[in-house]
């Protein structure tokens, strides 16, 4: 066999492999919980799940984030503060009164493979977080980005998930420490 031809298998064994180890990259629906130890806000709070969220994902890898976040975010938000209600699409629960509402919303997803099996994978999250009051008005927004990075041969699932993590850990984080919020809650428990 010529060098030409010993060339096109490798490189072509190479995509294929990288093909196969960057096929779908779904993230567990199993709740992070490994929070960083925090005094809750003193602040009844709607989680707001929408549509637009669960709906989200990366479409070239098949990375349906939306609905791992969705099952994140109430686990984050009982961490952070004293009562916790779940909405959906803005609408609160029957009888139920909120002080403020969060909702996250995916504003970017994205995957690199690199050129080899050995190569470097990265999955980069970036979700946009609103707190508002129940009138609609924005008592806080920020844009959190977690990554991960692995070899392309690691699977897709864990790079993706310490993705998840890495921005759920740094909106704990934003979130908790922002003093919009805390000014938010000691007006709203005064």
């Amino acid at each position: 066999m010529n060098c030409k031809a010993c060339c096109r298998i490798f490189v072509l064994t190479s995509t294929l492999s990288t093909l196969l180890v960057a096929g779908c990259a779904s993230v567990t629906d199993q709740p992070f919980t490994a929070y960083a130890p925090q005094e809750k806000l003193h602040l009844k709070v709607g989680v707001n799940v929408t549509d637009e969220l669960l709906k989200a994902e990366n479409a070239k890898w098949h990375i349906p984030i939306g609905t791992s976040i969705a099952t994140n975010v109430p686990v984050l938000a009982r961490r952070m503060f004293d009562q916790v209600a779940d909405m959906s699409n803005g609408h609160p629960p029957a009888n139920e009164t909120m002080a403020a509402v969060l909702t996250p919303k995916v504003a970017y997803i994205t995957r690199t493979v690199g050129a080899t099996a050995g190569g470097e994978s990265i999955v980069d999250i970036k979700v946009e977080w609103t707190l508002t009051d129940p009138e609609g008005n924005t008592i806080w927004v920020n844009t959190i980005d977690g990554r991960s990075s692995a070899s392309t041969r690691t699977n897709p699932k864990k790079v993706s998930r310490k993705a998840l993590e890495d921005v759920l850990l740094k909106s704990q984080q934003a979130i908790s420490s922002a003093p919009a919020i805390r000014q938010f809650a000691q007006k709203k428990s005064s």
